[in-house]
Order: C-alpha cells, then structure tokens, then sequence
C-alpha cells in the first residue's frame, strides 16, 4: 500500500505514562487505533492532530515531537475543536482524505459523566459536541464501533459514508485465568469510575446481599480522584482489592478476578456501547455478568456467550452459579472459543479496507 496514513487521536491519559516514558493513550484511543498498529500492512504514524496553515493540509505529530505532513489520509478520533471543520475544508480541497472516527453518543451523555460538562457547547466554546457534529458530517467517511452508532452518524449527524469497524481484541496479550477453589469468589470490574452513567449502581442492590463469606470484589482503575468502586456498588471498603489506573497495553496482566461485571444504565449513551469489555473478559479467561445493553445482548445472540440480567434476581443468581470454579472454567473455555474471529488481527484487515475504500 503506497500511501501514508496519520492517525490522530485526542484520547490521551492524564494520569498514567508508559514505561518508557512515552505517552499512553486513554482506552478508546487504543482500542480504535493503538492495538491495530503493529498488524497494518500500510506507512502510517500516530500522534495529534496538526494544522499546516502555510500548506494547507492536515499532519500528526508523533511521540518524538516529529511533524508528518505527508499523510495522504487523516484518520481521526475525537477531535470536536472548533478550528477543525474549516481546516478539514481547505485539507479537502488539497487533496487529503479525511476519515472519523465515532466510538461514543455524546449526544446523550449522562450528568453524572465527567466528559459532559467538558464537551457541552454551554461551558465549553472551543472544543465541544456542535463542533464534532460539523467534524463528522464533514467526513469523507465516518467509522463506527457499534450499530446503534451508524444510524445515528447517518440519520443524525449527516455523515455522507458510514463503515463499521466493530472493536476487536489482542488475544495473544491475555493469558486465560485457570479457575480454581481458592475460597472467595472474586467478582470483578475494570474502568474509570469518574466516566460512569450511573452504571455501578445497577448491581449496588444485589452486591451488598452477596455472603461476605463467599464473595469479595476487586476493581481495576483506581483513581484518587473518582468515585470510589466500594460506595458506587453499595458495599465496604474491606471487601475490594484495588489496582491502579494502568495503560491500556498493561491491562491483560491487570484482571485478576473470576466472574466479570459489565453494569450498564439504560441511557441512550450507554445504547452506543460496544462489546469491547466482556471481549476482554472473555480473553482473560473470565465469564462475565452483564446487563441487557444492545451490543451485550448482540454478542449473546450472535455469538452464545455471556449471561444477560435484567434484573435483581438474575445477577444474583448468575453470581452464585459461577462461584463453583468448574461452571467457570467450563464457560470461559466456550466463550473463549465462540469469539476467536474478534482477534485484533482480523480488526486490522477491516481497518485496511476501510482505508483501501477511499483511495
């Protein structure tokens, strides 16, 4: 493939570095980006966003701080500032391919999320939602994780091409969990607490009836500055192990729990939500609970895997099934084996076409 592509995500962490010292980029951004990297038989970079005002045309700079203003096509994800729709013009009418990337309803974004007071035009003039309306229907073409998002990107934000994209994962990073009696069931949960939609709340309820003596809990994403995991899920600080924030690329080493939690509010945010967390479960060798969220229910019915709740006694009485390790190893082992298509190398070539697409 004879071009060059330039990747320029806005999704970068503030709270954690790779090892190296480079910078991390925030969950969305690898998933749609990071991880398909090293599998792309196609010249590209990763980086932000530039503007070449002399040149009139779109570069990424890398991590080295290295400008590439040789990009044939712009492929970005979550740039709403209010520059970008007039820059994408005139980069259009010099030849640039401009693809976006939609992974998340902003539209319909909680109160309770700590991105919706960032993004609402209201509070926030340069960089906010009326901007990346203008961004995606400006779009060559737009990429979407989910369904749900391609009706919306086409019926609601005018975006002229739509390719869907679902999210895939690194299977080769995970090392399955071996299910053993070890006393407690561990249910557990990963994420950011502080970019939640009332989500931990749907198990609050049925947490704290579980048997301290039979369960405890675990959460992976610790952040001083959240919500804590213990008084969004009803129960006391005791019970739950923690782990830190971590990059992304540390996460397959960073679950170690038996059962999976996937808690979604019924909101119109959360209908976006593609199946990228019960995909890593099922990596990590963990069976996992969820609630009836379309991508949850999608990945139940076209692939048999998982264990839908709709309500307070279906949690419960999924969590207590589980807790015998042999149900677990059992179930992980077929999920396992159900979804071995979703592998971030089968992404990449989707990826590729999407970009072989609007050469």
């Amino acid at each position: 493939m004879d071009y060059k592509v330039g990747f320029a995500t806005a999704d970068w962490s503030n709270s954690v570095v790779e090892e190296d010292g480079s910078p991390t980029m925030g969950g969305s951004g690898w998933i749609r980006i990071g991880q398909y990297s090293k599998h792309l038989n196609v010249d590209h970079v990763i980086g932000v966003l530039v503007f070449n005002n002399d040149l009139g045309i779109f570069g990424v700079t890398d991590f080295h701080k290295q400008h590439h203003f040789d990009c044939e096509i712009i492929y970005m994800q979550r740039w709403m500032f209010d520059t970008v729709p007039d820059n994408m013009k005139i980069a259009i009418s010099n030849g640039q391919t401009i693809i976006n990337d939609l992974d998340d309803w902003y539209w319909g974004l909680h109160h309770t999320h700590l991105a919706k007071r960032k993004i609402d035009p209201k509070n926030n003039k340069e960089e906010n939602t009326s901007h990346y309306r203008d961004v995606i229907a400006g779009s060559h073409i737009v990429v979407v994780s989910t369904p749900f998002l391609a009706e919306k990107a086409k019926n609601k934000l005018g975006a002229k091409n739509v390719a869907l994209l679902e999210n895939h994962v690194d299977f080769d990073a995970y090392t399955p969990r071996q299910h053993e009696d070890n006393g407690k069931t561990v249910i557990g949960w990963h994420g950011s607490t502080g970019h939640r939609s009332g989500d931990l709340q749907q198990v609050k309820q049925v947490f704290s009836q579980l048997s301290e003596d039979q369960f405890s809990f675990h959460h992976t994403g610790f952040y001083s500055g959240h919500p804590a995991f213990w008084s969004e899920t009803g129960i006391t600080q005791e019970r739950v192990n923690l782990y830190p924030m971590v990059s992304p690329t540390k996460l397959p080493k960073m679950l170690p729990f038996d059962i999976g939690i996937c808690p979604l509010n019924d909101i119109p945010f959360n209908h976006a939500k593609s199946w990228i967390k019960p995909l890593e479960y099922i990596a990590a060798g963990i069976p996992f609970v969820a609630s009836k969220s379309p991508e949850y229910q999608r990945l139940k019915e076209e692939y048999g895997v998982g264990r839908i709740a709709k309500k307070f006694i279906e949690w419960e009485k999924s969590f207590k099934s589980l807790s015998d390790p042999e149900v677990r190893m059992e179930e992980a082992q077929r999920n396992l084996k159900a979804v071995r298509n979703l592998d971030v190398k089968q992404g990449a070539l989707r990826l590729e076409e999407i970009l072989e697409s609007v050469r």
